[in-house]
């Protein structure tokens, strides 16, 4: 049985471990739909539901390969912890990475996974040319599909098997990581955004701190890496959780040990080092992008409704933002958007706490993740993206028979 990484979805069809575009290619006559699975970091029902799963990540086609510029061929099917000092032997980084590494390059590109930065587009944003294999077992190329639709599809327009992305030579970032008290982040986040290369923030639940993060290209050498003590953290604050279903006053008294404890940290490493770490404590997410002139007012609506219905949460509420970018189904695209993210243990119902806070996301103009929770179907998707029955023609076009679409996906991308 596939269960994805929060064990959310499962499917209980058989994985066939490809090596060869010929045998893919070949793979797309055979009867019934498929999907491709990368590292299952996507809590939405992206693979589950085909009839066929397919596995690329042993696919025979160098990480990296023809370097021209600012730009470079890769396998995109190739792990993002795996390009990463793939790149870096041949001077190159990424422009910018989210703080999990763990999916593949055409996972992380078709749901428009991003990290933070006012000016730092999504990753999706940084594919200048791509090569894919159609339903009908054809190469297509951005020469055949327009880039725009190329860079976001949800593997919808053929699958994925070579990406030319946008690189930098390699650099170091110096990271700041900092405890404030969260109003403070609120007002303050859009001028920190435009001070620094990348923002975000975690805001504590029932704690009234924040953790701030912040990273600027840097020369200095690279230092120690401090000591990853999320997992620590969010371990305590399952326990004040607890206790606090026994006595509000124990829950305080554990937050404030916890925040007493939090100690900064200042340090340089190399860039993906430092953006990404592991997350060994499974959680359930659901995260909108929304309107930068609304997104505080409705963060601040999110936190009253956390604190006045849902004493049971614990896990972080999570900010950054994006840059804009023209992919027709970014959640970027038309100008940049501050995402709100929030979670759930992964062992633990989330319905009642997503169902409550997701119509205040929808009803201020978000557009949701694709690779998380959501409950949106065609008739909104519609309505917030300007050319989504563009693409959704095209993907008829190219796909008539629904070879790459499932029952879950129908819903979205058909009337």
């Amino acid at each position: 049985m596939w269960t994805n990484w929060a064990g959310n979805q499962q499917a209980n069809t058989a994985i066939a471990r490809l090596t060869s575009v010929t045998d893919l290619q070949r793979a797309m006559a055979q009867p019934g739909n498929l999907r491709v699975v990368g590292a299952g970091h996507s809590f939405t029902p992206i693979v589950a539901g085909g009839d066929r799963i397919l596995d690329l990540s042993n696919l025979n086609l160098p990480k990296v390969g023809e370097v021209s510029g600012g730009r470079v061929w890769v396998n995109a099917n190739a792990h993002l912890r795996d390009l990463s000092p793939a790149l870096a032997d041949h001077g190159l980084a990424f422009r910018n990475l989210g703080d999990i590494n763990a999916q593949s390059l055409a996972g992380a590109v078709s749901t428009a996974t991003h990290g933070t930065g006012r000016t730092l587009p999504c990753l999706a944003a940084e594919i200048t040319a791509a090569k894919l294999v159609s339903a009908r077992g054809d190469i297509l190329t951005t020469d055949d599909i327009p880039l725009e639709m190329a860079q976001v599809t949800l593997g919808m327009l053929g699958i994925l098997i070579e990406a030319q992305i946008s690189v930098v030579p390699k650099y170091n970032l110096r990271r700041q990581v900092r405890l404030v008290d969260l109003q403070d982040s609120i007002a303050n986040m859009h001028r920190n955004w435009s001070k620094n290369r990348n923002f975000e923030f975690f805001y504590i639940p029932f704690s009234g701190k924040a953790v701030e993060l912040r990273h600027e290209v840097s020369d200095a050498p690279e230092g120690k890496v401090p000591r990853d003590l999320d997992m620590i953290a969010v371990k305590v604050l399952k326990l004040a959780r607890n206790k606090g279903r026994v006595s509000g006053g124990l829950r305080r008294a554990l937050l404030k040990m916890l925040t007493m404890a939090h100690s900064d940290e200042d340090y340089v490493g190399e860039s993906w080092r430092v953006l990404c770490s592991d997350r060994r404590i499974r959680f359930n997410e659901m995260e909108y992008h929304l309107p930068p002139d609304v997104a505080g007012d409705v963060l601040q609506e999110v936190i009253a409704r956390l604190h006045r219905d849902h004493k049971d949460i614990y896990f972080p509420i999570e900010v950054r933002q994006t840059a804009g970018d023209t992919a027709c189904l970014s959640p970027f695209q038309g100008g940049p958007r501050i995402s709100i993210a929030i979670h759930t243990d992964a062992n633990e119902d989330h319905r009642r706490y997503f169902d409550a806070i997701e119509p205040l996301f929808v009803e201020a103009g978000g557009r949701p993740h694709w690779g998380k929770m959501h409950s949106l179907t065609y008739k909104v998707l519609a309505t917030l993206y300007p050319d989504f029955d563009r693409f959704c023609a095209l993907r008829e076009q190219l796909d008539p028979t629904g070879k790459f679409l499932t029952p879950a996906l129908a819903k979205l991308f058909r009337p």
